[in-house]
């Protein structure tokens, strides 16, 4: 793969993909940039507002990292800095990477931004968008799901704990699957490489929550507990 820039600029470092972003510039980070250029094509609402953006030909993602909580509250979005490797935004850029090398399907990191204020920060990170890519929830709240696409999430999710990575936040609006029915996993913020343990448990166990929750919120959800039983079949039969 192509190797890693670094670019310093002020107050600010950032990390780019040359091979994805040639012409990569820290104005990439500000939504007034894509803005005045007409480039944003939607957006998406959670802890923030996640963008999405074309650029030329290329469709990614501009996400700004938000606190949760109850410090959320108070501080919204400034961390406590101690190495550049650890802040949010280099740390989720490094992992994707990792991944992306390891041929899991996640989506390819293209930049990475931490601005230095003292000693604390605040980060944002560019990836590429998967192409009619929709996630659990969409899909479910549409229809219901073939035997052989929970047995693929299954095995997937099972590739993933072999090879030690760790979800913080593993639900069902972070998997999601393409045109092609290709499975994909986002998300990586707080994620990390693991040795085996009961964290993998606790992962599939906060998947299983997840769908429960989407289950009760939405009228029409196409759910049920056979399909979470096809998905443990093919996880355990992988591993």
């Amino acid at each position: 793969m192509t190797a890693i820039r670094i670019l310093k600029n002020g107050g600010q470092t950032c990390c780019f993909d040359p091979s994805l972003a040639p012409d990569f510039t820290p104005d990439y980070f500000s939504v007034d940039y894509w803005q005045h250029r007409h480039a944003i094509t939607g957006q998406s609402h959670g802890r923030g507002i996640t963008w999405f953006i074309q650029h030329q030909t290329a469709h990614w993602v501009l996400r700004h990292y938000w606190r949760g909580g109850l410090i959320g509250r108070y501080v919204q979005d400034q961390f406590c800095f101690t190495r550049l490797n650890l802040t949010r935004s280099f740390a989720e850029f490094n992992l994707l990477h990792k991944l992306v090398e390891d041929e899991l399907p996640v989506p390819r990191p293209v930049a990475a931004r931490v601005v230095r204020q003292g000693l604390f920060y605040k980060a944002d990170i560019l990836i590429e968008r998967i192409p009619g890519a929709e996630d659990l929830v969409q899909l479910l709240k549409r229809d219901a799901l073939p035997r052989d696409t929970w047995q693929q999430i299954g095995q997937v999710l099972a590739q993933f704990h072999q090879a030690g990575v760790y979800h913080s936040d593993l639900n069902a609006h972070n998997i999601l699957r393409d045109t092609s029915g290709k499975i994909w996993v986002i998300d990586f913020d707080k994620g990390n490489i693991r040795r085996p343990g009961r964290w993998q448990a606790k992962n599939l166990a906060r998947l299983y929550r997840s769908l429960q929750k989407e289950s009760a919120l939405h009228p029409l959800f196409h759910w049920q507990s056979d399909d979470w039983q096809n998905l443990l079949v093919a996880y355990q039969a992988y591993r």
